[in-house]
């Protein structure tokens, strides 16, 4: 049962991962950090290193790959991350990452919140909105520490 650290390549996945550092710590459970690559990133020199036919299945076994070493570099440059699995996945955000943390029977899922200055309000982007509409598990919303 794990946390889930949802992240991307923005300054806002050292509040992320902090935040799920301490409640993995808190509930004694490994930390996977989980970077989810759009499919719509393939680039044509990936896709053209291998046979038609075979693309479709060696490209996405390529993406989570590279999604994993991502996933990797984001958080190694973060102090106190901590030991963590580095977890890269292909597909589109929120139910992958829904369906990834169903699968692992996760804790919660940490992800980024925004917060809009002249209201402070705190504003959610796309992924974390569904997130929080549609988990079947606690969602945790870090709010961005500055840098």
């Amino acid at each position: 049962m794990p946390i889930v650290a949802a992240v991307d390549r923005s300054d806002r996945a050292r509040s992320v991962i902090r935040q799920a550092r301490e409640l993995a710590d808190a509930y004694g459970v490994e930390l996977h950090a989980v970077h989810v690559r759009d499919a719509a990133e393939t680039t044509s020199n990936e896709a053209a290193r291998y046979a038609l036919e075979e693309v479709d299945a060696i490209v996405e076994d390529d993406r989570d790959q590279r999604a994993t070493e991502i996933a990797r570099e984001i958080v190694e440059g973060i102090e106190g991350s901590g030991e963590f699995t580095p977890v890269g996945l292909t597909g589109d955000p929120a139910p992958t990452l829904l369906d990834y943390a169903k699968e692992r029977d996760a804790e919660c899922i940490v992800v980024s919140a925004r917060k809009r200055s002249s209201f402070d309000q705190v504003l959610f982007g796309s992924v974390t909105q569904s997130l929080l509409l549609n988990a079947d598990r606690a969602v945790v919303a870090a709010p961005h520490e500055a840098a």
